[in-house]
């Protein structure tokens, strides 16, 4: 799966870690990341994700969630995503609402 990632802050943002941990859309774990997505700058990431949900069903409540800083600032940035399946059971992300949790790094 793929998602493009848009950097709306006035500071580039260095992305540390990605994980997507949903029982039924799963990411491989904690992957690291050496990225840096400049001011108003965007980045595609890719991860492969295990699912294996019959055509036609949704799962809710699918997370990506990235690690990132800037500067002595660091952050989670939450993608809450509910994923369609199509009639060849193709998964489909659609993110319905993005959060930011501060971190310690």
């Amino acid at each position: 799966m793929a998602w493009l990632v848009h950097n709306d802050e006035p500071v580039a943002l260095e992305l540390h870690n990605a994980w997507i941990p949903h029982g039924r859309f799963r990411g491989a774990g904690r992957l690291p990341l050496a990225a840096v997505i400049e001011s108003g700058g965007s980045a595609r990431l890719e991860f492969s994700v295990a699912a294996s949900e019959a055509p036609g069903s949704t799962v809710q409540n699918a997370f990506l969630i990235l690690q990132v800083s800037a500067g002595a600032s660091a952050w989670r940035i939450f993608a809450r995503m509910r994923v369609e399946f199509d009639a060849q059971a193709v998964p489909r992300p659609i993110v319905e609402v993005v959060t930011t949790s501060e971190s310690l790094q």
